[in-house]
C-alpha cells in the first residue's frame, strides 16, 4: 500500500505539535492548504510541507 497523500486535522495537529482547536482555527484560515471532500476536511501533505516552508521564508 502506498503513503497517504492527505492529513487528516488530527494528524495535522500531531504534525504541527498544535492542539486541535488551533488546528480547526488554523485549517478554516484562507492562506491554509485545506479543502473539503463532503464533510471531511483534509490537508495536502505536499501543500502543507511547502505551506510551512513559506510560512519560514515570511
Amino acid at each position: 500500500m502506498s503513503e497517504k497523500l492527505t492529513l487528516k486535522p488530527k494528524e495535522v495537529a500531531e504534525v504541527l505539535g498544535l492542539g486541535i482547536t488551533k488546528t480547526y482555527e488554523l485549517m478554516h484560515t484562507p492562506d491554509f492548504p485545506s479543502f473539503r471532500v463532503g464533510k471531511r476536511l483534509l490537508v495536502s501533505k505536499k501543500a502543507l510541507e511547502e505551506w510551512l516552508e513559506k510560512q519560514q521564508d515570511g
